[in-house]
């Protein structure tokens, strides 16, 4: 998952998880719902900040393909180019031998 969209789900979730507990009025249900998603909140806001941490530290994705080296153009050997050669000759001497004029196929 993308750094952008982890953090939109973490603060998604932050969210809700605050509005739970601002839900409750003040009381004893407060106090024990609270104590519950405290440390739920606390990962969360964790995690953010790791992922922030770690976006800031990588390249940017036109930084990465920008120092990737070339690929390098792979070209027909001299011996490649004389086995394809005699490759379409016997091909050829198949087909005539079969009475066909062309090798096109209709």
């Amino acid at each position: 998952m993308r750094a952008k969209k982890a953090i939109k789900r973490l603060s998604k979730a932050q969210e809700l998880l605050s509005s739970v507990v601002g839900g409750y009025d003040n009381g004893r249900a407060v106090a024990a719902v609270r104590d519950l998603l405290r440390p739920a909140i606390d990962s969360i806001v964790r995690a953010k900040g790791s992922i922030e941490g770690n976006r800031a530290s990588t390249p940017s994705s036109n930084q990465r393909n920008t120092a990737r080296t070339k690929k390098r153009v792979r070209r027909l050997s001299a011996e490649g180019r004389r086995r394809l050669s005699l490759a379409a000759r016997k091909r050829w001497a198949a087909a005539k031998r079969k009475g066909m004029r062309t090798l096109a196929v209709a």
